[in-house]
């Protein structure tokens, strides 16, 4: 009889619970970007919000929380009630801090990967002066000069620091890093010949490539880039292993249900599957991914793999 009683009574309980998971979202969604307004995860952001706040009958409202690289707005997530009503919108970044940190305040462990939403590509770029017109000649002219050429990046930690330390291990190269604070300044300095090379952004680059004032030697993707179709990948010189790109993603806290983080995902892949959204985000440099959350989950696992490794190998100093 005690076991029938409590068989009904979560049998009561499971009834209850159907009704109200149904009915989210039941008020507005807020996207929490942890970077100013203006940068590409932010348009990101805004871009996606109305699509998916039509999908979701509720208004999405996009909060920037900036501070700490990004460690602000994604420690608010982390603490935030798991109710679906709270979620970030995170940059390839997000590990950097649990792994360079002393003093983290989020795990990664905090989190439930719902979506891959979109990246931009990287291109690796030397000055037109530079007397290189492939990775492998750049490589060569490397090794000629080890410990006197420099490759920039928007600061440390961030997902071009990674793929310059990267470069140097995986070719045997000496390039010392010279970090910026963003991309506008080390384009700057990389077009005046006082760092030797960098991987940016595409967006970034793509003006001064037409112009000749740059070089692009590879294009870091699986495939060549519709915007320089000319540029071979990285893969198809030699250096698969080499990745820097700018991902952006979607997740909510961890403990969030699933059918809210499947609801809230699905609804984000509905959004960049429209093309009027293709069509935009590829006008801005990004190509549309829309995951699955089990796809961006292993996309981070890989990163985190691959950070660690790096930082162990390099000796990369803490951000504390």
């Amino acid at each position: 009889m005690a076991t029938r009683r409590i068989l009904l009574g979560a049998a009561g309980l499971m009834a209850l619970a159907r009704p109200a998971l149904a009915a989210w979202p039941e008020r507005s969604v807020r996207f929490v970007v942890p970077f100013g307004a203006g940068g590409p995860l932010d348009a990101l952001a805004r871009l996606l919000s109305l699509p998916m706040a039509e999908d979701l009958g509720q208004t999405v409202v996009v909060d920037n929380k900036t501070g700490a690289g990004g460690a602000i707005g994604s420690a608010e997530v982390a603490r935030a009630a798991p109710d679906g009503y709270t979620a970030l919108m995170a940059g390839v970044n997000l590990p950097v801090t649990t792994l360079l940190s002393r003093n983290s305040p989020y795990r990664m462990e905090d989190f439930a990967p719902l979506s891959r939403l979109a990246v931009i590509p990287h291109v690796f770029v030397v000055p037109a002066s530079l007397p290189v017109a492939t990775m492998t000649e750049f490589v060569a002219y490397a090794k000629a000069r080890p410990g006197t050429l420099s490759f920039a990046s928007f600061g440390v930690g961030t997902s071009n620091h990674f793929a310059g330390e990267l470069l140097n291990l995986q070719a045997g190269l000496d390039l010392t890093h010279v970090p910026y604070r963003g991309g506008a300044a080390a384009i700057t300095d990389l077009i005046a010949g006082r760092v030797t090379c960098m991987f940016s952004t595409l967006p970034d680059a793509l003006a001064f490539i037409r112009e000749g004032r740059l070089k692009a030697l590879g294009a870091v993707h699986t495939e060549r880039l519709r915007w320089v179709p000319e540029v071979p990948t990285l893969a198809e010189q030699g250096l698969p292993g080499v990745i820097s790109e700018s991902a952006f993603g979607l997740l909510l806290p961890a403990a969030a249900p699933a059918a809210i983080q499947q609801r809230l995902g699905d609804s984000a892949r509905r959004a960049l599957a429209g093309t009027p959204m293709r069509e935009r985000l590829e006008q801005i440099g990004m190509i549309p991914i829309g995951s699955s959350g089990p796809e961006f989950a292993a996309l981070i696992d890989r990163d985190v793999r691959l950070f660690s490794d790096i930082i162990r190998r390099t000796g990369m100093t803490s951000l504390d």
